[in-house]
């Protein structure tokens, strides 16, 4: 049974050192303007604000008119200026990021010479003050987008019905993971494919392919008590979770009794075609995939294509699952790129 309480102020927080939200919004009037493109923009920028705010997205839905966010926030987080620098280095394009350590500089060193503070704690609380701030969070995601859709489209005016809606989720590994099947169960409930793994805008989805964040997120919740599980143990179970709760109803789309328990006797094991198809869905850039033996044939055949430095050309794909299957180049563990 899901515990939460509807905040109408997210920003504040349980009494919890960390805390956890389900964060909503949807498209004004219900319109479907998340294609391909808009969610993968959304993704890149989604991700480009977790790190910068030292926010986890634990699991996470983009739909066509509305999205779901699973989040993990941190009572306080101790940021020293070089970790801040870091922060701003990667989240800021290298002008803009180059512009604002320039203006730090200068505070810092009038702050030297006047004993004058001010200057230099403003800027600092500029960029601390949305550090693990939800709101801020929210905001700058919904906002950040807007503007890149706006401007793709010639169009003006807000695109969300509302600011945002945020459920404050109990930090129980049940109520979690119950919610987090909630979410990543969105496309099957919603008729858009049979099984989350092909669902490529889920946390789950992106996990089956190999993304290091997306499994980072689930694995916080799968490895609560911290185990040492491998992703092909916890995703195993997780996988099982998400046939079991997404189970159809008169009301409701889902799968049907076979397919769960089928999902259950294989215990929620992908075979490798299945985990290769996933793979492949995301990454087309391993240009050859095979044995060893022979990734290093094609590589013989075609060394005018890379450089005098490569001497080898199997690359072992990561993770352990695959069986010794090599690509000719390394499968990008980072599918997600903005489009431009």
């Amino acid at each position: 049974m899901l515990l939460f309480f509807v905040m109408r102020k997210p920003r504040i927080l349980g009494e919890r050192q960390i805390n956890h939200y389900h964060v909503m919004s949807r498209v004004v009037n219900g319109d479907f303007v998340f294609g391909d493109k808009e969610k993968e923009f959304f993704r890149y920028s989604m991700r480009k604000l977790e790190h910068f705010m030292g926010i986890r997205i634990l699991t996470y839905c983009i739909m066509s008119n509305h999205f779901h966010l699973l989040v993990e926030i941190p009572h306080a987080e101790h940021i020293d200026d070089d970790e801040l620098k870091n922060r701003i280095m990667q989240f800021y394009p290298p002008r803009r990021a180059l512009e604002i350590l320039a203006e730090f500089n200068e505070a810092r060193a009038y702050s030297e010479q006047t004993g004058n503070q001010a200057w230099l704690n403003k800027l600092r609380n500029q960029y601390l003050s949305r550090m693990g701030n939800l709101s801020a969070f929210s905001k700058e995601l919904k906002e950040r987008f807007t503007k890149w859709y706006n401007r793709r489209n010639a169009r003006r005016g807000t695109l969300w019905e509302e600011r945002f809606k945020s459920v404050l989720v109990e930090s129980s590994e049940s109520t979690l993971l119950t919610m987090a099947a909630y979410i990543d169960l969105n496309p099957v409930r919603a008729g858009l494919v049979d099984d989350p793994r092909d669902y490529r805008y889920c946390g789950y989805a992106e996990s089956v392919a190999g993304n290091n964040e997306g499994r980072a997120g689930l694995m916080k919740l799968l490895d609560m008590h911290g185990q040492g599980l491998s992703w092909r143990t916890a995703g195993s179970s997780y996988r099982k979770l998400l046939f079991m709760r997404g189970e159809e109803s008169e009301s409701k789309p889902g799968f049907n009794k076979a397919k769960v328990q089928q999902v259950i006797e294989e215990g929620g094991e992908l075979c490798l075609q299945e985990v290769l198809r996933c793979r492949i869905r995301y990454f087309s850039d391993g240009v050859a995939v095979g044995s060893r033996l022979f990734v290093e044939d094609v590589f013989e055949r075609h060394r005018d294509l890379f450089g005098e430095r490569r001497k080898t050309g199997a690359r072992k794909l990561p993770g352990n699952c695959w069986q010794g299957l090599c690509s000719l180049r390394n499968l990008r563990l980072n599918a997600i790129t903005a489009p431009g």
